[in-house]
């Protein structure tokens, strides 16, 4: 390789460790799939098919065998979510002789319901997601790849007032994987690829804590931080029955975290503020993906695919704290579909235009199991985009998609005192209306 080639490399890396370490966004339950500018504009019909930039290291390595030479690419997109809630009737069950069953021991508590007090709040957010990756050819039949992308990430943050804060105010996971892969060509017509993922998570979850001693006047605060390293792997397979037909399945492995870090307390009972140990254990799904691409002539091509997620891994989310306390969550997730739709044209050697359609479901099955972090509902998405090719080297893409999310409710009920259960618990009521707009800009550069 020439030394100018690994200074450029060199700087492709160095520009996306910058951009991922800071990203977050928000996804389909934790995934994001915004990792190519280029497949945005087609709603990612056809995962890297399409031949038309270098992200096939995420979606599937095999596809690397699409293309010859060393190609670079760096791309950006912005998310902005926007997830407004509607109180629908949220509730606190309390003793109406709080004090007393609290400090006479053997009273019995007589229970009142009244209406949740707080306001209503956007929950959603604006993020950027990045990408970065590289390939080159080791020989005739085998090509190397080096993807730095966030596959992983959510972004909820609410007033420290609004009617859920005993629920959620921030939820926030970042991730970033670095994704080293190797394919090769078996025969003209079929190829295979493999590669490993070193993925590093970084969360944090705060909410409000109910005070019995100064009940809806003074709430505590508790805030959670961890990270924590793990590794995965993905496959990909790539068949070729002619130049202008092709059909790919690509796996990627769940990745099992550990995360260690601490949770904070603080403006809470006296003896309760502090910071102490936290630990969490999250299995991050695997996902398997069919895709089908078809040129119909010199300037139109179609393209589709399916994927499904093994979200029925996520049942619960636990956190065991040094102090011997634990905060559990039950998720109890299933397992989930996307669809896509796409089409490209290419009006001449410097232009394309393309178009897709992506129905993504939710692995939130009801309300109950619908939290404010992560208030997922299933949705359609309409993607446009185009290239511009100044040069048979360049290519510069920009992409957009409108995403609209179905209506979906949460009714969920928490204890708002650890022990006794069920003395005092506050149950959240909401309907959730969402809609986000994705925009990304992106080059690509084959030497």
């Amino acid at each position: 390789m020439h030394p100018d080639h690994y200074r450029r490399l060199l700087l492709v890396i160095s520009l996306a460790g910058a951009l991922v370490t800071t990203s977050q966004a928000y996804a389909s339950g934790l995934q994001i799939t915004e990792q190519s500018v280029t497949g945005l504009g087609r709603a990612f019909a056809g995962g890297s098919l399409p031949n038309d930039d270098v992200s096939a290291v995420f979606y599937n390595p095999a596809d690397m065998m699409l293309s010859k030479g060393m190609q670079t690419q760096v791309g950006l997109v912005y998310i902005d979510i926007s997830m407004k809630t509607a109180n629908t009737g949220s509730t606190t069950r309390l003793p109406a002789n709080l004090g007393d069953v609290l400090t006479k021991p053997g009273t019995l508590p007589v229970f009142v319901t009244i209406p949740s007090l707080g306001s209503s709040d956007n929950g959603g957010t604006g993020n950027f997601v990045p990408n970065a990756f590289f390939a080159m050819d080791i020989n005739d039949q085998m090509r190397f790849g080096l993807g730095i992308t966030a596959p992983f990430a959510v972004s909820t943050d609410y007033g420290r007032d609004w009617v859920g804060r005993y629920h959620a105010v921030q939820s926030e996971l970042k991730t970033v994987d670095i994704n080293p892969s190797i394919a090769y060509r078996v025969n003209e017509n079929f190829s295979v690829g493999a590669g490993v993922s070193a993925q590093y998570a970084d969360a944090t979850l705060s909410q409000a804590l109910f005070n019995p001693f100064t009940p809806f006047v003074k709430d505590g605060f508790a805030e959670v931080k961890a990270d924590g390293w793990a590794f995965g792997y993905n496959l990909g397979a790539l068949y070729e029955f002619d130049p202008n037909t092709r059909i790919s399945i690509s796996y990627r492995s769940r990745i099992n975290h550990s995360v260690e870090g601490d949770r904070t307390i603080s403006d809470y009972i006296t003896g309760r503020n502090g910071e102490v140990g936290a630990q969490a254990d999250v299995t991050l799904p695997d996902w398997l993906g069919l895709a089908a691409y078809r040129r119909l002539n010199d300037q139109w091509a179609v393209m589709s695919s399916v994927r499904w997620t093994n979200w029925s891994l996520f049942k619960k989310l636990q956190i065991d704290f040094a102090d011997g306390s634990q905060s559990l969550t039950e998720e109890n997730w299933e397992d989930s579909w996307s669809f896509n739709i796409g089409v490209s044209y290419d009006y001449n050697p410097e232009w394309t235009f393309r178009a897709g359609y992506v129905y993504d479901q939710t692995p939130i099955s009801s309300a109950e199991y619908r939290t404010p972090r992560i208030p997922d509902s299933n949705r359609n998405a309409f993607g446009l985009g185009f290239s511009y090719h100044p040069g048979s080297q360049l290519s510069v893409d920009f992409g957009y998609m409108y995403i609209d999310f179905a209506k979906a409710s949460t009714d969920n009920t928490v204890n708002l005192i650890p022990s006794p259960a069920g003395l005092i618990t506050d149950t959240l009521r909401l309907d959730y209306t969402g809609s986000g707009n994705l925009i990304g800009i992106q080059a690509s550069y084959r030497f």
